[in-house]
């Protein structure tokens, strides 16, 4: 039924107001049914008769095709107004949600290319001399952010989830004037968990990295080289659908710019203390101690981050506590990183004593170690016969490089003959002696 009432009324200018509340109301069908398969079919055809409107209506004469022909697939429309962006962008903003919802995270990152040609449309037309088309309202615009917190948060995507909060917050403040103390200070307090929850990544693992890449690109130079540039493109293409300032977004750039806009000054203290202990180069063997009871404090907030206060049973949860875990993964990544700079072995009793009372069992700790060497932030080896970690490098401990001095005297020495060979003579009369 629904499929059959936006066929009819996909392209009418008039009845566009009711295009759009049948859309509404497939989505919102699906949503409370969970109804996986209805919904991409459901986004195909929205996305469908979105490619029409701009390939077939966005002429001088809107539904005109060159030879003067009218077309059939646009009957009706009248061109692109404000009012009509704003509605296809409501649309595309309550199906993202409901991607979010049923958790499927490739429609949602589709749904955000198709708001992405939105904008684009409402850009174009400000172009045209003549025509008044004012942007996008803020408010509009950090609805759209909002949904993508959500979206990139359930598909722990940590890096554009902060993103995301940072433009949120931005816009808030531009068109929430009146915006209260304890909202402000809630919404800062999320731009700045947010960022410290990206998995950190200090300057002697970047050089370890970039050796290990250096020399699996000698060995796979054409494989490695494409899937770099794969990755980059799929990052640079990301950051640019959804408006960010760089198209290479970091977490050194997003901390900057919230030191740079002050948003630090919005945050509570205890917040500052937090950054200051993930941020610095603190002491492992009381960085735990320290940082255990500003995370307990965390755990404790129960205030909502969003602007709008309204009750969903769907939406995951939107307090500050949920950045408990994932502060809590950045914590122990940095322990552990401090203590491979400090010492060569570590006991897994101490290691065990270090990260008592922080929620988390030494199996989620040691599935923390061997996901962080997959990953190349550091290297490290669990030796569970001597009881103990082992940090550095495991082919410097081999019996290879042990005897690699030995193996280096005897070359040299055999060069050494090559270059100057002995005097035979002068060697017979040594012997004779």
């Amino acid at each position: 039924t629904y499929r059959a009432v936006l066929d009819i009324l996909r392209s009418n200018s008039k009845l566009e107001r009711l295009y759009h509340g049948a859309a509404l109301g497939a989505l919102k069908f699906c949503r409370e049914y969970r109804r996986r398969t209805e919904f991409r079919r459901l986004c195909d055809m929205l996305r469908m008769h979105l490619g029409n409107l701009q390939k077939y209506g966005s002429g001088v004469v809107p539904g005109v095709e060159e030879g003067g022909k009218p077309n059939n697939k646009v009957r009706g429309w009248e061109g692109w107004t404000t009012e009509s962006i704003e509605l296809h962008l409501q649309t595309r903003f309550a199906q993202l949600e409901t991607a979010s919802v049923l958790h499927l995270y490739t429609e949602g990152f589709r749904t955000v290319e198709d708001i992405y040609n939105i904008l684009q449309i409402s850009h174009s037309r400000r172009k045209i001399p003549g025509v008044a088309a004012p942007p996008p309202k803020a408010k509009l615009m950090a609805a759209y952010y909002e949904k993508l917190t959500t979206l990139f948060w359930v598909s722990e995507n940590y890096l554009f989830h902060a993103f995301a909060w940072y433009k949120y917050y931005t816009l808030c403040k531009e068109f929430n004037r009146g915006m209260s103390v304890e909202m402000r200070q809630m919404q800062a307090s999320a731009v700045l968990l947010a960022a410290l929850c990206i998995p950190t990544v200090s300057e002697t693992q970047k050089s370890q990295k970039k050796k290990e890449d250096a020399i699996d690109a000698q060995r796979h130079h054409i494989q490695s080289t494409v899937e770099d540039d794969i990755a980059k493109e799929k990052m640079a293409r990301m950051a640019t659908l959804l408006g960010f300032h760089t198209r290479h977004p970091t977490r050194e750039a997003l901390l900057h710019e919230i030191q740079s806009r002050n948003i630090m000054e919005d945050v509570p203290d205890y917040l500052r203390d937090l950054y200051s202990l993930l941020e610095a180069n603190s002491d492992p063997l009381v960085m735990v101690a320290t940082a255990r009871p500003l995370l307990e404090k965390l755990r404790a907030e129960v205030g909502s981050t969003n602007a709008s206060m309204e009750e969903d049973e769907d939406s995951d949860d939107s307090t500050l506590a949920r950045y408990v875990r994932p502060l809590t993964s950045v914590l122990l990544l940095k322990l552990l990183t401090n203590l491979s700079t400090a010492y060569h072995t570590v006991s897994l009793d101490h290691i065990k004593s270090l990260t008592s009372g922080l929620g988390v069992t030494f199996q989620q700790v040691e599935k923390l170690i061997v996901l962080s060497t997959h990953s190349k932030k550091f290297s490290v080896r669990i030796d569970h016969r001597a009881g103990c970690l082992r940090f550095g490098d495991a082919d410097l401990e081999s019996d290879a490089m042990r005897g690699q001095l030995t193996s280096l005297s005897k070359q040299l020495s055999s060069v050494c003959r090559f270059i100057t060979p002995p005097d035979e003579v002068h060697q017979m009369a040594i012997r004779e002696q």
